[in-house]
């Protein structure tokens, strides 16, 4: 079999570096060369080959990309970045390389947390009220209206805005209105219901909108949440594999809500309600987070998956759509430390060895 030879871009960043984890260890070989815009980042690099290319705002990126494809013979690039999928996905076909990942339409509405609940929301599968905040009216609005204290603010993400996170829990319309405020926000914010509960995700790989293969986790913490106000960092320190049905038939609605025909990867997050309702609150459509190595390690490599779906080659035939992995697999790591992966059993035998008596 010819080795495959795939270029990640914005390769230094913890995705990709989890991507790159994940093609070492598939069962064949598969080159890999890391392109980053970074000279400090790319260093972090864990490709066979590493190259510096323009920012993907820069004019001169795609040729870039291009000459870098012609010179290392690259067959696939793989993005894991929001930013340089939207320009890789608009010149698709002026790429020398096989892509995959889904249509442009598709991702500019996965990376609006607006223009996605709208879809679930017409699409039935349950949202968190949600209000679009274009105005200083719309703040007393959502107090009066949402019925949760606090109320969460966060950006919206359409484009054109530049708001993209920003998320904080707010108790009052002054409390909001400071927040909003210093973004500049109106029309670039929405409010939504608070949601107290578990802090789930579920990711899920498609060709032409048939499901795969899928899997769900649990976040139960997160690297230095005192640096965020609302304690959520996006990057979970602890997680853990879970099976859920009511998970994995709201994930895999959710993303057909996105796109009928969905290609390739993305990961909808869901968190749960007072009253115990999963309701989803964001898509990454076309690239994994960073923290997906965890499957890899325990059984379920995606990226190399996804690289055999992209070229038509067959899948394991035992490959499960549900559930792949056993439940109460733990993934543990933060800055610099880690990461390591233990089962639910290892983590209480040893805390029960450990305890000083």
């Amino acid at each position: 079999m010819k080795c495959k030879r795939v270029l990640i871009t914005g390769a230094g960043g913890p995705g990709a570096v989890n991507m790159t984890r994940s093609l070492r260890d598939a069962p064949e070989e598969v080159f890999t060369v890391g392109a980053d815009a970074s000279r400090f980042y790319v260093h972090l690099a864990e490709t066979d080959e590493k190259v510096l290319v323009p920012k993907a705002s820069e004019p001169d990126y795609i040729d870039s990309i291009n000459g870098v494809s012609g010179k290392f013979s690259i067959d696939f690039i793989m993005p894991n970045s929001s930013v340089e999928m939207e320009i890789l996905g608009k010149n698709r076909d002026a790429l020398g390389a096989k892509t995959f990942f889904p249509g442009s339409e598709t991702l500019e509405i996965a990376n609006s947390k607006w223009l996605s609940y709208l879809k679930w929301r017409d699409a039935g599968t349950g949202v968190p009220a949600t209000i679009l905040i274009e105005k200083e009216g719309d703040v007393e609005r959502a107090f009066g209206e949402i019925g949760t204290n606090p109320v969460w603010f966060r950006g919206a993400g359409i484009p054109g805005k530049g708001i993209g996170g920003a998320a904080l829990p707010c108790r009052t319309p002054l409390q909001a209105k400071g927040w909003i405020e210093f973004y500049r926000g109106y029309g670039g914010f929405i409010a939504s219901e608070y949601l107290p509960g578990r802090n789930l995700t579920w990711i899920g790989l498609f060709r032409n909108g048939a499901l795969i293969t899928s899997q769900g986790r649990e976040r139960d913490a997160y690297v230095i949440p005192h640096v965020s106000p609302s304690g959520i960092t996006g990057a979970p320190a602890i997680s853990h594999t879970i099976h859920s049905d009511e998970l994995n038939n709201l994930g895999l609605k959710a993303a057909l809500a996105i796109d009928r025909e969905m290609n390739g990867v993305c990961f909808i997050d869901f968190k749960e309600s007072a009253d115990g309702r999963l309701l989803p609150t964001e898509i990454n459509a076309g690239r994994f987070g960073t923290t997906h190595y965890f499957y890899a390690r325990a059984g379920l490599n995606l990226p190399y998956l996804l690289l055999k779906t992209a070229f038509g080659e067959p899948l394991p035939a035992d490959l499960k759509k549900f559930n792949p992995l056993p439940p109460d697999i733990y993934w543990i790591r933060t800055l610099d430390c880690g990461p390591v992966m233990k089962t639910k059993e290892e983590i209480e035998d040893l805390s029960g060895r450990m305890r000083l008596r």
